[in-house]
């Protein structure tokens, strides 16, 4: 039987993508929890939030797993993820991207930097930093980013089965479009094996920062400006 490698109090393993409309965030999200339940045996939930429905608006997936023992009766945002999938890098920019990470959460970054580059971008204090070119390998296959790094996402997730994810893959795209499964397979694969990890130490005496909230505006009525 597979085991899940982390639980919070309620039981849960929990994943949180960070994406922009259009990198297909939402569909890896949907993609990753069917492996999960179907493929592995959890219960399992997908869920995501976005402003409009735009290409270029931040969108967030929220992946949570538990044994089957154990009831998902909560669909809020995930806020304190085990892992972090995080589609474009310039989202740190505008979005605390890495909100509510444990000391040894694991956040994946589509990127061509340095893991050293990404940890001061991110301002992360300490953890794991995963990195997978997602976009330069769906350019170079022919397919789309979140194929790429859903594969990087199966590397962290080593209790789902990789061999079912790619039967998934190939239903969900071969009635319609036939000839997107095999770049897309090649796609997939690639970034399963192309990420790479680096662990930073969290600074001693320095605790992680408490999560904050996305769904609060910088600006309200006591903090707009006048004029």
């Amino acid at each position: 039987m597979t085991i899940l490698p982390e639980q919070n109090d309620l039981g849960f393993f929990e994943i949180r993508l960070e994406s922009i409309g259009g990198l297909g965030a939402n569909l890896a999200g949907k993609m990753l929890a069917e492996a999960g339940v179907v493929g592995s045996g959890f219960n399992g939930v997908s869920f995501s939030s976005y402003g409009s429905e735009k290409k270029g608006s931040p969108v967030k997936a929220h992946i949570r797993f538990c044994d089957l023992s154990t009831n998902i009766r909560d669909t809020t945002p995930v806020e304190r993820p085990h892992i972090v999938g995080i589609f474009h890098e310039n989202l740190s920019k505008t979005v605390n991207v890495v909100s509510g990470v444990y000391e040894d959460s694991v956040v994946l970054v589509n990127s061509n930097k340095t893991p050293e580059e990404l940890k001061e971008k991110l301002k992360l204090l300490g953890g794991t930093i995963a990195v997978v070119d997602a976009t330069g390998i769906s350019l170079e296959e022919n397919n789309r980013v979140n194929m790429g790094m859903l594969g990087g996402l199966f590397r962290l997730c080593d209790f789902l089965d990789f061999e079912h994810m790619k039967g998934i893959i190939r239903k969900s795209l071969e009635k319609k479009y036939p000839q997107a499964v095999e770049p897309a397979l090649r796609t997939f694969q690639r970034g399963y094996d192309e990420v790479q990890f680096h662990t930073f130490a969290l600074p001693e005496g320095t605790a992680m920062p408490e999560p904050t909230r996305w769904d609060i505006p910088a600006l309200g009525y006591l903090t707009q400006p006048l004029g």
